[in-house]
Protein backbone atom coordinates (compact mmCIF):
# COMPACT_ATOMS: atom_id res chain seq x y z
CA UNK A 1 0.00 0.00 0.00
CA UNK A 2 0.93 3.78 -0.93
CA UNK A 3 1.37 6.21 2.07
CA UNK A 4 0.11 9.18 1.30
CA UNK A 5 0.50 12.74 3.18
CA UNK A 6 -3.21 13.79 4.30
CA UNK A 7 -4.53 17.17 4.28
CA UNK A 8 -3.50 19.41 7.30
CA UNK A 9 -7.47 19.43 7.78
CA UNK A 10 -7.41 15.73 8.05
CA UNK A 11 -4.48 15.38 10.26
CA UNK A 12 -5.91 17.20 12.37
CA UNK A 13 -8.76 16.05 12.87
CA UNK A 14 -7.36 12.58 13.43
CA UNK A 15 -4.93 13.78 16.07
CA UNK A 16 -7.92 14.83 18.15
CA UNK A 17 -9.77 12.40 17.36
CA UNK A 18 -9.83 10.58 20.87
CA UNK A 19 -9.98 13.78 22.96
CA UNK A 20 -12.67 16.56 21.24
CA UNK A 21 -16.30 16.08 21.45
CA UNK A 22 -17.63 16.04 17.54
CA UNK A 23 -19.35 19.41 16.83
CA UNK A 24 -23.08 19.52 15.96
CA UNK A 25 -24.39 19.27 12.24
CA UNK A 26 -24.95 21.80 9.93
CA UNK A 27 -28.40 24.28 10.22
CA UNK A 28 -30.31 23.80 13.26
CA UNK A 29 -33.40 24.90 14.79
CA UNK A 30 -35.28 27.92 15.07
CA UNK A 31 -36.05 28.94 18.59
CA UNK A 32 -37.45 32.32 20.44
CA UNK A 33 -38.53 32.97 24.02
CA UNK A 34 -42.15 33.94 24.03
CA UNK A 35 -42.60 35.99 27.50
CA UNK A 36 -43.08 37.52 30.14
CA UNK A 37 -40.75 40.04 30.45
CA UNK A 38 -40.60 43.12 32.33
CA UNK A 39 -42.07 42.87 35.91
CA UNK A 40 -44.72 40.03 37.02
CA UNK A 41 -46.13 39.02 40.48
CA UNK A 42 -47.18 35.71 41.62
CA UNK A 43 -46.81 32.08 39.73
CA UNK A 44 -46.03 32.82 36.36
CA UNK A 45 -45.06 30.25 33.03
CA UNK A 46 -42.15 31.04 30.74
CA UNK A 47 -42.83 30.24 27.26
CA UNK A 48 -41.04 29.82 24.00
CA UNK A 49 -41.51 29.40 20.18
CA UNK A 50 -39.47 26.20 18.54
CA UNK A 51 -39.27 24.77 15.26
CA UNK A 52 -37.22 22.19 13.59
CA UNK A 53 -36.22 22.91 10.14
CA UNK A 54 -36.99 20.08 8.71
CA UNK A 55 -36.46 18.09 11.93
CA UNK A 56 -37.92 16.99 14.98
CA UNK A 57 -37.48 19.06 18.48
CA UNK A 58 -36.31 16.63 21.66
CA UNK A 59 -35.98 19.49 23.99
CA UNK A 60 -36.19 23.33 25.13
CA UNK A 61 -34.19 24.02 28.20
CA UNK A 62 -35.08 27.25 29.55
CA UNK A 63 -31.91 28.91 30.97
CA UNK A 64 -32.11 31.26 34.11
CA UNK A 65 -29.00 33.50 34.81
CA UNK A 66 -27.17 31.67 33.09
CA UNK A 67 -28.17 27.93 34.20
CA UNK A 68 -30.57 25.12 33.38
CA UNK A 69 -33.68 25.81 35.07
CA UNK A 70 -35.60 22.84 33.40
CA UNK A 71 -36.61 21.06 29.72
CA UNK A 72 -39.61 20.57 28.14
CA UNK A 73 -39.72 17.63 25.65
CA UNK A 74 -43.00 18.62 23.95
CA UNK A 75 -45.16 21.28 22.96
CA UNK A 76 -45.91 23.90 23.87
CA UNK A 77 -42.94 24.52 25.68
CA UNK A 78 -42.70 25.85 28.65
CA UNK A 79 -41.48 25.88 32.65
CA UNK A 80 -43.46 27.02 35.55
CA UNK A 81 -41.80 28.98 37.95
CA UNK A 82 -43.34 30.48 41.87
CA UNK A 83 -41.33 33.48 42.93
CA UNK A 84 -41.37 32.40 46.71
CA UNK A 85 -39.12 29.07 45.40
CA UNK A 86 -36.86 31.47 43.28
CA UNK A 87 -34.86 34.23 44.37
CA UNK A 88 -36.94 37.57 43.73
CA UNK A 89 -35.53 40.34 41.68
CA UNK A 90 -34.02 40.82 38.30
CA UNK A 91 -33.27 37.68 36.03
CA UNK A 92 -32.36 36.71 32.80
CA UNK A 93 -33.83 34.02 30.68
CA UNK A 94 -33.16 32.60 27.12
CA UNK A 95 -33.76 28.91 25.95
CA UNK A 96 -31.93 26.45 23.66
CA UNK A 97 -33.78 24.00 21.81
CA UNK A 98 -32.41 20.74 19.92
CA UNK A 99 -33.46 19.06 17.59
CA UNK A 100 -33.52 15.19 16.86
CA UNK A 101 -30.26 15.72 14.50
CA UNK A 102 -28.42 16.95 17.40
CA UNK A 103 -28.43 20.20 16.24
CA UNK A 104 -28.97 23.17 18.56
CA UNK A 105 -29.96 26.94 18.83
CA UNK A 106 -30.46 29.46 21.32
CA UNK A 107 -32.74 32.25 21.90
CA UNK A 108 -30.91 35.62 22.62
CA UNK A 109 -31.11 37.11 26.13
CA UNK A 110 -34.61 38.14 27.71
CA UNK A 111 -35.11 39.95 31.57
CA UNK A 112 -37.80 40.22 34.21
CA UNK A 113 -38.10 40.88 37.48
CA UNK A 114 -39.96 38.72 39.80
CA UNK A 115 -41.99 38.94 42.88
CA UNK A 116 -44.71 37.81 45.26
CA UNK A 117 -45.72 34.24 44.14
CA UNK A 118 -47.83 31.36 46.51
CA UNK A 119 -46.73 30.60 49.79
CA UNK A 120 -45.83 26.19 49.79
CA UNK A 121 -47.20 24.67 52.50
CA UNK A 122 -43.95 24.38 55.22
CA UNK A 123 -43.03 21.24 56.84
CA UNK A 124 -39.95 20.26 58.53
CA UNK A 125 -39.16 16.48 60.68
CA UNK A 126 -40.33 18.16 63.67
CA UNK A 127 -43.49 20.20 62.46
CA UNK A 128 -46.54 19.90 59.84
CA UNK A 129 -45.02 17.01 58.37
CA UNK A 130 -48.31 15.07 59.03
CA UNK A 131 -50.32 17.05 56.95
CA UNK A 132 -48.18 18.06 54.32
CA UNK A 133 -47.92 14.07 53.48
CA UNK A 134 -52.03 13.84 53.99
CA UNK A 135 -51.64 17.07 51.38
CA UNK A 136 -49.37 15.32 48.64
CA UNK A 137 -50.97 12.24 48.67
CA UNK A 138 -54.27 14.64 47.87
CA UNK A 139 -52.66 16.29 45.64
CA UNK A 140 -53.03 20.56 43.87
CA UNK A 141 -50.25 21.79 46.69
CA UNK A 142 -47.10 22.49 46.77
CA UNK A 143 -44.70 21.23 50.16
CA UNK A 144 -41.28 22.09 51.31
CA UNK A 145 -39.37 20.54 53.23
CA UNK A 146 -36.60 22.37 55.89
CA UNK A 147 -33.44 20.79 55.83
CA UNK A 148 -33.58 17.95 57.69
CA UNK A 149 -33.17 14.00 57.93
CA UNK A 150 -36.68 12.46 57.06
CA UNK A 151 -37.91 9.12 57.82
CA UNK A 152 -39.71 8.58 55.13
CA UNK A 153 -41.26 5.88 52.30
CA UNK A 154 -44.11 4.97 50.22
CA UNK A 155 -44.84 9.45 50.09
CA UNK A 156 -47.64 9.38 47.43
CA UNK A 157 -47.68 12.43 45.37
CA UNK A 158 -51.24 13.32 43.48
CA UNK A 159 -52.25 15.04 40.73
CA UNK A 160 -50.59 18.46 40.90
CA UNK A 161 -48.71 17.99 43.73
CA UNK A 162 -45.26 19.57 44.12
CA UNK A 163 -42.52 18.60 46.53
CA UNK A 164 -39.48 20.82 46.85
CA UNK A 165 -36.71 20.40 49.52
CA UNK A 166 -34.41 22.85 50.43
CA UNK A 167 -31.57 21.21 48.57
CA UNK A 168 -28.86 18.79 49.87
CA UNK A 169 -29.85 18.89 53.10
CA UNK A 170 -33.13 17.45 52.92
CA UNK A 171 -32.83 13.68 53.17
CA UNK A 172 -35.48 11.37 53.23
CA UNK A 173 -34.54 7.54 53.91
CA UNK A 174 -36.77 5.00 54.42
CA UNK A 175 -38.33 3.86 57.42
CA UNK A 176 -39.62 0.35 56.34
CA UNK A 177 -36.43 -1.54 55.90
CA UNK A 178 -38.75 -3.63 53.15
CA UNK A 179 -39.83 -0.41 50.71
CA UNK A 180 -40.75 -0.74 47.96
CA UNK A 181 -40.46 3.16 46.85
CA UNK A 182 -39.35 6.15 48.73
CA UNK A 183 -41.48 8.37 46.76
CA UNK A 184 -44.57 8.00 44.75
CA UNK A 185 -45.76 9.78 41.58
CA UNK A 186 -49.26 8.39 40.93
CA UNK A 187 -50.98 11.24 38.74
CA UNK A 188 -50.75 14.52 36.18
CA UNK A 189 -48.13 17.21 36.73
CA UNK A 190 -46.54 16.63 39.49
CA UNK A 191 -42.63 17.54 40.41
CA UNK A 192 -39.93 16.39 42.59
CA UNK A 193 -37.37 18.71 43.22
CA UNK A 194 -34.17 19.77 45.34
CA UNK A 195 -33.30 16.99 47.65
CA UNK A 196 -31.76 14.42 48.59
CA UNK A 197 -33.26 10.40 48.76
CA UNK A 198 -30.99 7.92 50.57
CA UNK A 199 -32.14 4.12 49.96
CA UNK A 200 -29.71 2.82 52.31
CA UNK A 201 -27.39 0.48 49.85
CA UNK A 202 -28.42 -2.98 49.10
CA UNK A 203 -30.80 -5.07 51.40
CA UNK A 204 -34.70 -6.41 50.57
CA UNK A 205 -37.82 -4.99 49.32
CA UNK A 206 -38.31 -3.34 45.85
CA UNK A 207 -36.13 -0.35 46.76
CA UNK A 208 -36.24 1.85 44.42
CA UNK A 209 -36.21 5.94 45.40
CA UNK A 210 -38.09 7.16 43.38
CA UNK A 211 -41.26 5.29 41.50
CA UNK A 212 -43.53 6.58 38.86
CA UNK A 213 -47.38 5.16 38.81
CA UNK A 214 -48.91 3.79 35.75
CA UNK A 215 -50.96 6.08 34.36
CA UNK A 216 -48.64 9.00 35.21
CA UNK A 217 -48.05 11.75 32.92
CA UNK A 218 -46.05 15.32 32.79
CA UNK A 219 -43.66 14.13 35.84
CA UNK A 220 -40.82 16.32 36.17
CA UNK A 221 -37.88 15.27 38.64
CA UNK A 222 -35.23 17.77 38.82
CA UNK A 223 -31.85 18.37 40.91
CA UNK A 224 -32.60 15.19 43.08
CA UNK A 225 -29.57 13.36 44.75
CA UNK A 226 -30.67 9.92 44.63
CA UNK A 227 -27.99 8.05 46.74
CA UNK A 228 -27.65 4.25 48.01
CA UNK A 229 -29.93 3.34 45.45
CA UNK A 230 -31.05 -0.23 46.54
CA UNK A 231 -32.75 -1.27 43.44
CA UNK A 232 -33.56 1.34 40.31
CA UNK A 233 -33.04 5.34 41.29
CA UNK A 234 -36.16 6.10 39.32
CA UNK A 235 -38.28 3.48 38.02
CA UNK A 236 -41.64 4.15 35.60
CA UNK A 237 -43.84 1.48 34.23
CA UNK A 238 -47.18 1.17 32.70
CA UNK A 239 -49.13 3.70 30.53
CA UNK A 240 -47.55 6.77 31.07
CA UNK A 241 -46.23 9.77 28.78
CA UNK A 242 -43.89 13.04 29.70
CA UNK A 243 -41.66 11.82 32.17
CA UNK A 244 -38.67 13.68 32.28
CA UNK A 245 -35.58 13.04 34.78
CA UNK A 246 -33.41 16.62 34.87
CA UNK A 247 -29.99 18.15 36.30
CA UNK A 248 -29.62 14.97 39.05
CA UNK A 249 -27.15 12.62 40.52
CA UNK A 250 -28.21 9.25 41.02
CA UNK A 251 -25.69 6.92 42.35
CA UNK A 252 -25.68 2.71 43.06
CA UNK A 253 -23.10 2.31 45.13
CA UNK A 254 -22.05 -1.12 42.63
CA UNK A 255 -24.44 -2.80 43.83
CA UNK A 256 -28.12 -1.16 42.66
CA UNK A 257 -29.65 -2.26 39.60
CA UNK A 258 -29.93 0.72 37.18
CA UNK A 259 -30.24 4.34 37.27
CA UNK A 260 -33.11 5.08 35.46
CA UNK A 261 -35.56 2.16 34.42
CA UNK A 262 -38.60 2.62 31.98
CA UNK A 263 -40.31 -0.14 30.40
CA UNK A 264 -42.08 0.93 27.78
CA UNK A 265 -45.21 0.01 25.01
CA UNK A 266 -47.56 1.44 22.76
CA UNK A 267 -48.88 3.21 25.88
CA UNK A 268 -46.04 4.85 27.07
CA UNK A 269 -44.18 7.94 25.56
CA UNK A 270 -41.57 10.93 25.76
CA UNK A 271 -39.71 9.45 28.42
CA UNK A 272 -36.90 11.41 29.19
CA UNK A 273 -33.25 11.75 30.90
CA UNK A 274 -31.45 15.09 30.73
CA UNK A 275 -28.09 16.36 31.99
CA UNK A 276 -27.97 13.93 34.63
CA UNK A 277 -25.08 11.84 36.20
CA UNK A 278 -25.56 8.59 37.01
CA UNK A 279 -23.25 5.73 38.62
CA UNK A 280 -22.24 2.56 40.10
CA UNK A 281 -24.95 0.79 38.81
CA UNK A 282 -25.45 -3.87 38.30
CA UNK A 283 -27.58 -3.79 34.62
CA UNK A 284 -27.98 -0.13 32.96
CA UNK A 285 -27.46 3.50 33.58
CA UNK A 286 -30.52 4.42 31.48
CA UNK A 287 -32.77 1.83 29.93
CA UNK A 288 -35.48 3.22 27.90
CA UNK A 289 -36.84 -0.14 27.53
CA UNK A 290 -39.68 -1.64 24.91
CA UNK A 291 -39.65 -5.24 24.01
CA UNK A 292 -41.83 -5.67 21.19
CA UNK A 293 -40.49 -5.86 17.83
CA UNK A 294 -42.18 -3.68 14.67
CA UNK A 295 -43.96 -1.64 16.42
CA UNK A 296 -44.88 1.76 14.98
CA UNK A 297 -45.22 4.02 18.16
CA UNK A 298 -44.46 1.94 21.14
CA UNK A 299 -42.29 4.00 23.69
CA UNK A 300 -42.44 6.61 20.80
CA UNK A 301 -40.07 10.34 21.69
CA UNK A 302 -37.74 8.67 24.33
CA UNK A 303 -35.00 11.09 24.49
CA UNK A 304 -31.79 10.38 26.67
CA UNK A 305 -29.85 14.23 26.67
CA UNK A 306 -26.58 15.20 27.66
CA UNK A 307 -26.05 12.65 30.74
CA UNK A 308 -22.74 11.59 31.93
CA UNK A 309 -23.00 7.65 32.88
CA UNK A 310 -19.80 6.01 34.05
CA UNK A 311 -19.26 2.44 35.91
CA UNK A 312 -21.90 -0.18 34.80
CA UNK A 313 -20.74 -3.40 36.17
CA UNK A 314 -21.95 -6.42 37.29
CA UNK A 315 -19.57 -8.66 39.68
CA UNK A 316 -21.71 -12.04 38.54
CA UNK A 317 -21.09 -11.15 35.10
CA UNK A 318 -17.02 -11.27 35.54
CA UNK A 319 -16.75 -14.22 33.09
CA UNK A 320 -18.46 -12.40 30.18
CA UNK A 321 -15.37 -10.12 30.04
CA UNK A 322 -12.97 -13.04 29.11
CA UNK A 323 -15.58 -15.76 27.54
CA UNK A 324 -18.64 -13.74 25.43
CA UNK A 325 -20.67 -16.98 25.48
CA UNK A 326 -20.80 -17.15 28.78
CA UNK A 327 -24.55 -17.36 30.40
CA UNK A 328 -26.71 -14.38 29.52
CA UNK A 329 -23.70 -12.37 28.48
CA UNK A 330 -25.00 -8.73 26.67
CA UNK A 331 -28.09 -9.26 28.44
CA UNK A 332 -26.71 -5.66 30.96
CA UNK A 333 -23.33 -3.85 31.81
CA UNK A 334 -24.55 -0.79 29.24
CA UNK A 335 -24.59 2.54 29.86
CA UNK A 336 -27.94 3.51 27.59
CA UNK A 337 -30.08 0.89 26.11
CA UNK A 338 -33.59 2.57 23.99
CA UNK A 339 -36.15 0.36 22.30
CA UNK A 340 -38.48 2.69 21.51
CA UNK A 341 -39.71 4.69 18.35
CA UNK A 342 -38.19 7.76 17.14
CA UNK A 343 -35.71 7.82 20.09
CA UNK A 344 -32.70 9.93 20.08
CA UNK A 345 -29.60 9.60 22.01
CA UNK A 346 -27.69 12.70 22.01
CA UNK A 347 -24.76 14.65 23.14
CA UNK A 348 -24.31 11.79 26.70
CA UNK A 349 -21.16 10.75 27.79
CA UNK A 350 -20.31 6.84 29.30
CA UNK A 351 -17.23 5.48 31.04
CA UNK A 352 -16.62 2.06 31.73
CA UNK A 353 -19.84 0.42 30.76
CA UNK A 354 -18.64 -3.24 30.68
CA UNK A 355 -20.83 -4.45 27.72
CA UNK A 356 -21.56 -1.66 25.82
CA UNK A 357 -22.00 1.85 25.74
CA UNK A 358 -25.09 2.55 24.01
CA UNK A 359 -27.67 -0.50 22.35
CA UNK A 360 -30.94 -0.70 20.38
CA UNK A 361 -33.64 -3.05 21.06
CA UNK A 362 -37.10 -3.45 20.85
CA UNK A 363 -38.50 -1.49 17.76
CA UNK A 364 -35.44 1.33 17.47
CA UNK A 365 -37.47 2.60 14.28
CA UNK A 366 -35.95 6.20 13.28
CA UNK A 367 -33.88 7.05 16.12
CA UNK A 368 -30.62 8.81 16.24
CA UNK A 369 -27.74 8.37 17.67
CA UNK A 370 -25.46 11.07 17.90
CA UNK A 371 -22.95 13.39 19.68
CA UNK A 372 -21.84 10.95 22.03
CA UNK A 373 -18.42 9.97 23.22
CA UNK A 374 -18.19 6.39 24.49
CA UNK A 375 -14.88 5.07 26.09
CA UNK A 376 -13.82 1.84 28.02
CA UNK A 377 -17.18 -0.04 26.92
CA UNK A 378 -16.61 -3.70 24.82
CA UNK A 379 -18.33 -2.39 22.15
CA UNK A 380 -18.94 1.35 21.81
CA UNK A 381 -22.32 1.65 20.14
CA UNK A 382 -24.85 -2.05 19.43
CA UNK A 383 -27.65 -2.26 16.71
CA UNK A 384 -30.16 -5.14 18.00
CA UNK A 385 -31.53 -6.99 15.01
CA UNK A 386 -34.40 -4.43 15.15
CA UNK A 387 -32.38 -1.31 13.79
CA UNK A 388 -34.18 0.39 11.01
CA UNK A 389 -33.71 3.77 9.48
CA UNK A 390 -32.08 5.38 12.18
CA UNK A 391 -28.86 7.63 12.34
CA UNK A 392 -26.05 7.11 14.08
CA UNK A 393 -23.76 10.09 13.07
CA UNK A 394 -20.64 11.93 15.21
CA UNK A 395 -20.05 9.49 17.87
CA UNK A 396 -16.76 9.40 19.13
CA UNK A 397 -16.09 5.69 20.72
CA UNK A 398 -12.32 4.72 21.86
CA UNK A 399 -10.63 1.91 24.16
CA UNK A 400 -13.76 -0.22 23.02
CA UNK A 401 -12.60 -3.39 20.88
CA UNK A 402 -15.42 -2.91 18.99
CA UNK A 403 -16.71 0.37 17.55
CA UNK A 404 -19.92 0.03 16.05
CA UNK A 405 -21.54 -3.75 15.99
CA UNK A 406 -24.68 -4.09 13.70
CA UNK A 407 -26.10 -7.54 15.06
CA UNK A 408 -26.80 -9.83 12.14
CA UNK A 409 -30.60 -10.59 10.84
CA UNK A 410 -32.23 -14.13 12.56
CA UNK A 411 -35.77 -15.13 13.64
CA UNK A 412 -36.73 -13.11 11.11
CA UNK A 413 -36.16 -10.04 12.50
CA UNK A 414 -33.14 -7.46 11.55
CA UNK A 415 -31.91 -4.25 11.01
CA UNK A 416 -31.54 -2.24 7.53
CA UNK A 417 -31.35 1.25 5.91
CA UNK A 418 -29.10 2.75 8.98
CA UNK A 419 -27.00 5.34 8.19
CA UNK A 420 -23.56 5.65 10.16
CA UNK A 421 -21.76 9.36 9.03
CA UNK A 422 -18.88 11.02 10.56
CA UNK A 423 -18.16 8.81 13.41
CA UNK A 424 -14.37 8.30 15.23
CA UNK A 425 -13.73 5.15 16.08
CA UNK A 426 -10.33 5.00 17.87
CA UNK A 427 -8.02 1.39 18.66
CA UNK A 428 -10.96 -0.76 17.97
CA UNK A 429 -8.98 -4.34 17.76
CA UNK A 430 -11.77 -6.11 16.88
CA UNK A 431 -13.83 -4.15 14.15
CA UNK A 432 -14.46 -0.43 14.11
CA UNK A 433 -17.93 -1.00 12.14
CA UNK A 434 -19.62 -4.48 11.86
CA UNK A 435 -22.18 -4.96 9.63
CA UNK A 436 -23.89 -8.57 10.28
CA UNK A 437 -25.57 -11.03 7.85
CA UNK A 438 -28.55 -10.02 6.61
CA UNK A 439 -28.36 -5.97 7.96
CA UNK A 440 -28.27 -4.49 4.47
CA UNK A 441 -29.22 -1.45 2.34
CA UNK A 442 -26.95 0.74 5.01
CA UNK A 443 -25.34 4.62 4.25
CA UNK A 444 -21.39 4.52 5.74
CA UNK A 445 -20.01 7.60 4.96
CA UNK A 446 -17.01 9.84 6.04
CA UNK A 447 -16.45 7.92 9.22
CA UNK A 448 -12.69 7.83 10.78
CA UNK A 449 -10.37 4.99 12.58
CA UNK A 450 -7.61 5.56 14.15
CA UNK A 451 -5.12 2.88 14.49
CA UNK A 452 -7.02 -0.51 15.35
CA UNK A 453 -8.21 -3.31 12.90
CA UNK A 454 -8.22 -2.98 9.45
CA UNK A 455 -10.34 -3.59 7.44
CA UNK A 456 -11.96 -1.35 9.41
CA UNK A 457 -15.43 -1.29 7.90
CA UNK A 458 -16.49 -5.27 8.01
CA UNK A 459 -19.07 -6.34 5.87
CA UNK A 460 -20.04 -10.00 6.65
CA UNK A 461 -22.94 -10.92 4.73
CA UNK A 462 -24.65 -7.41 4.69
CA UNK A 463 -25.68 -6.36 1.09
CA UNK A 464 -26.77 -3.11 -0.68
CA UNK A 465 -24.66 -0.99 1.69
CA UNK A 466 -23.12 2.70 -0.11
CA UNK A 467 -19.41 2.83 1.65
CA UNK A 468 -18.23 6.31 0.84
CA UNK A 469 -15.44 8.49 2.01
CA UNK A 470 -14.25 6.77 4.77
CA UNK A 471 -10.43 7.33 6.40
CA UNK A 472 -8.39 5.52 8.35
CA UNK A 473 -5.13 5.94 9.60
CA UNK A 474 -2.16 4.32 12.24
CA UNK A 475 -2.89 0.52 10.57
CA UNK A 476 -1.94 -1.48 7.59
CA UNK A 477 -4.39 -3.15 5.70
CA UNK A 478 -7.65 -2.23 3.02
CA UNK A 479 -10.39 0.05 4.71
CA UNK A 480 -13.34 -2.10 3.32
CA UNK A 481 -13.78 -5.73 3.74
CA UNK A 482 -16.45 -7.96 2.10
CA UNK A 483 -17.14 -11.96 3.75
CA UNK A 484 -19.44 -14.42 3.40
CA UNK A 485 -21.70 -15.61 6.82
CA UNK A 486 -24.50 -17.95 7.56
CA UNK A 487 -27.90 -17.19 7.92
CA UNK A 488 -29.69 -18.43 10.87
CA UNK A 489 -30.64 -21.51 8.68
CA UNK A 490 -27.23 -22.52 8.24
CA UNK A 491 -27.19 -21.22 4.30
CA UNK A 492 -24.86 -18.95 3.07
CA UNK A 493 -25.06 -15.07 3.07
CA UNK A 494 -22.64 -13.79 0.72
CA UNK A 495 -22.52 -9.65 -0.09
CA UNK A 496 -23.92 -8.22 -2.91
CA UNK A 497 -24.00 -5.28 -4.94
CA UNK A 498 -22.00 -3.14 -2.11
CA UNK A 499 -21.13 0.29 -3.81
CA UNK A 500 -17.30 0.61 -1.89
CA UNK A 501 -15.86 4.18 -3.24
CA UNK A 502 -13.30 6.35 -1.97
CA UNK A 503 -12.33 4.43 0.80
CA UNK A 504 -8.58 4.41 2.32
CA UNK A 505 -6.56 3.62 5.29
CA UNK A 506 -2.57 4.86 5.62
CA UNK A 507 0.24 3.46 7.91
CA UNK A 508 0.58 6.28 9.71
CA UNK A 509 -1.34 9.43 11.18
CA UNK A 510 1.17 12.08 9.99
CA UNK A 511 2.80 14.81 12.37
Amino acid sequence: MVVKRWPASILLCLSIAGSASPGAAAGGPRITYAGPTGNVTGPVTLTAKASGNGARIVAVTFVVDGAPRGSDTTAPYSLGLNPALVRGGRHTVRVVAVDNLGRRASSSVANLVMSGGDRPVEASPQAGLADALRALRRGDVTVRLAPGRYRLDNVVLGTSARLVGSGPSTVISPSNPRYFAILVAKGEHVRIANLTVDGGGAGPGGGNAVAVFDGSRDVRLQRLRLRHVRQNGVDVWGAYSEVSVQDSVIDGGGTGNAGVFSLGSDKSRDTSVIRTRIRGFRTFGILLGQKEYGSRSAALHDLALDNVISDIRDPARNACYTTASAPRCGTEEGGIWTGGVQAAIIGNTILRARWDGIETVGSSTRTTIADNVVRGTRTGIYLEHATNGSLIARNVVTGSPAGINVEWWYGGVGSRKNTFADNRIVGARRAGIFVGVGSDGNRIARNVFVEGQRPAIQLQGSSGNAVQGNRGCGSNGTLVGETSGRRDDGSLATPRKNVVVDNASYATCGR
